[in-house]
């Protein structure tokens, strides 16, 4: 089985091929990378009522830019640039910044150069791990990617380490997040359990704090 190297990229593309990652020799810093001093804002939680009546998790000095078009609250970041706008800060090994991930996921732009991530007729690109495949509506937390960064792209990912395949979704369909669940205990909020997965119909009413969009992949094709 072929493995993938800088000179393969096009060919993989088109091929659609099983492979395991292999480290470009000098790996770009991709664009959903954390930087140091990168790290959740602090914010203070609210209960409010919405147009319905329905209570609903809030910041305190909550603007529009804090939820998504499905109305879910994020969880705010902060991002260190320089003058000219550009990333700034020493990057930090194996962390992503969950705001720039979330702006590649909801552009579908690439995660390694922020451009727009390659699409066909049949669709974009995304990896998927290996045992995964082919398989039709599966759920991806990761964006689509540009031909130049499959291979940094898979060499970041975790989730790739044991392989992956090409494919092309038609209708990478927006479906949920992943982010803290809260509840409301002696006067104050608190977090409860482990982070969960929440379908966008139910997000809202879970008292759900996303970091993550999450999307199904339909109409699947091997990436040719």
């Amino acid at each position: 089985m072929p493995t993938l190297t800088p000179s393969h990229v096009v060919t993989f593309a088109r091929r659609a091929q099983l492979h395991t990652p292999r480290a470009p020799r000098q790996p770009p810093v991709a664009f959903i990378t954390r930087r140091t001093g990168e790290g959740p804002a602090t914010a203070e939680l609210e209960l409010r009522s919405d147009d319905d009546g329905i209570g609903v998790l809030s910041y305190a000095d909550e603007t529009f830019a804090d939820r998504d078009s499905h109305g879910v609250l994020w969880r705010r970041y902060h991002q260190r640039r320089d003058a000219a706008g550009r990333l700034a800060g020493e990057p930090v090994a194996g962390r992503v910044h969950p705001g720039r991930l979330r702006e590649a996921m909801s552009l579908l732009t690439c995660p390694i150069c922020a451009c727009p991530a390659h699409r066909a007729d049949d669709g974009w690109l995304f990896l998927v791990p290996r045992a995964q495949r082919y398989a039709e509506g599966q759920l991806t937390m990761w964006p689509p990617v540009c031909l130049a960064h499959i291979g940094a792209y898979a060499c970041a990912r975790p989730d790739l380490r044991h392989g992956y395949a090409a494919v092309r979704s038609a209708d990478p369909v927006p479906y949920g997040v992943s982010g803290q669940r809260y509840r409301f205990a002696d006067a104050a909020f608190e977090a409860v359990d482990v982070p969960v997965l929440v379908p966008y119909e139910r997000a809202r009413g879970r008292w759900v704090v996303a970091d993550r969009l999450v999307r199904r992949l339909t109409r699947i094709k091997a990436a040719v």
